[in-house]
């Protein structure tokens, strides 16, 4: 690693390495300030930054949608008196739209809301789950 001191402020320079690999640091009173890398270093942090990004966007999203089916387990009872056999869409833990279809209740609160964090789900009873035990068979 290359270092270089600038102590001319007032001009303007230009830095020429002879090896392009190399990372070069500058240095303002002794303290380093900027680095100068190869070009394919450069493109190659971009690409990561917007991967890393995009994965935080995903993540906040996912949780986001979490809460949302969160509200709406809690919400369940009131919402099988109210709907149920019908489709809802959650957004914030309240109800805002009805429909029955979920495709078009999620298109239509999308157009009203944006590109929000939306729950859509059939309000229906969750079926009784028992279990049954089974017999061994010995010969």
């Amino acid at each position: 690693m290359k270092k270089l001191t600038l102590k001319e402020t007032q001009a303007p320079y230009e830095v020429a390495l002879d090896d392009t690999s190399e990372v070069v640091i500058l240095e303002r009173n002794g303290e380093p300030v900027a680095a100068i890398v190869p070009i394919a270093e450069y493109q190659a942090f971009q690409s990561w930054r917007q991967a890393e990004l995009r994965r935080q966007t995903q993540s906040e999203e996912e949780s986001a949608i979490e809460r949302e089916h969160a509200a709406f387990e809690k919400m369940l009872p009131e919402l099988l008196q109210k709907y149920e056999g019908r489709v809802v869409a959650i957004y914030q833990g309240e109800v805002v739209a009805v429909g029955d279809d979920e495709a078009v209740v999620w298109k239509q609160t999308r157009q009203r809301l944006g590109p929000l964090p939306i729950y859509v789900q059939t309000v229906e009873a969750l079926p009784r789950i028992v279990n049954m035990p089974y017999r061994h068979v010995v010969h």
